[in-house]
C-alpha cells in the first residue's frame, strides 16, 4: 500500500485560490460546502455529517468562514488548516444565520452562490429562507473548474 504525503496548508490555499478564480469566471460570489469530498479536497477537513450543520463558506474574495456547532469547536479548530473565521453556533441559535452573516461579511448580499451538490436540502433551505435575494446554483461546475475532479 502506497503512503500519501500530508497535504500542506499552502496547497489548500492554492486550491482555494484556483476555486476563487473559477468563481470569478462563472460569476459566482461564493461556494458553500458541507462535509464531503469537496470540503476535504479544498480545506483538508474531514467531518461526518450529522443533524448539526457544519459548513464552510468559500467566498470569491477573502478568507473562508467556518460555521460549526459550539460543542464541536475545540475538535474543529484542530482540523481546520485554512481560515481563522470560525463561527460557532449554540443549540438555541441558527447555523444558517451564521452562514448568511458570513456571506454578508464577505460582501455577498446579492448575486450567485453555489451550494455543494452533496449538501442536504434542509441546509440549503435554511440558507435560502434567510437570504432569499441570492441566486443559488449547484457547485459541480465550479468545483471541477476549480480543480476538483472525479466527483
Amino acid at each position: 500500500m502506497q503512503q500519501t504525503a500530508e497535504v500542506s496548508q499552502a496547497t489548500y490555499r492554492q486550491r482555494i485560490e484556483k476555486l476563487q478564480a473559477a468563481m470569478t469566471v462563472l460569476r459566482l460570489h461564493a461556494v458553500v460546502l458541507e462535509p464531503g469530498p469537496a470540503m476535504w479536497y479544498f480545506t483538508g477537513v474531514r467531518w461526518g455529517k450529522s443533524e448539526r450543520t457544519f459548513a464552510v463558506v468559500l467566498p470569491a474574495k477573502g478568507e473562508p468562514v467556518w460555521v460549526l456547532p459550539g460543542f464541536e469547536e475545540g475538535r474543529a479548530r484542530e482540523l481546520i488548516h485554512v481560515g481563522e473565521d470560525i463561527r460557532a453556533w449554540q443549540e438555541d441559535e441558527s447555523p444558517y444565520q451564521r452562514i448568511v452573516e458570513g456571506l454578508r461579511d464577505r460582501g455577498v448580499a446579492a448575486g450567485r452562490v453555489a451550494i455543494d451538490d452533496e449538501a442536504r436540502f434542509f441546509v440549503f433551505d435554511g440558507i435560502r429562507k434567510l437570504a432569499p435575494k441570492l441566486d443559488y446554483a449547484g457547485a459541480e461546475g465550479v468545483l471541477k473548474l476549480g480543480g476538483m475532479s472525479g466527483r
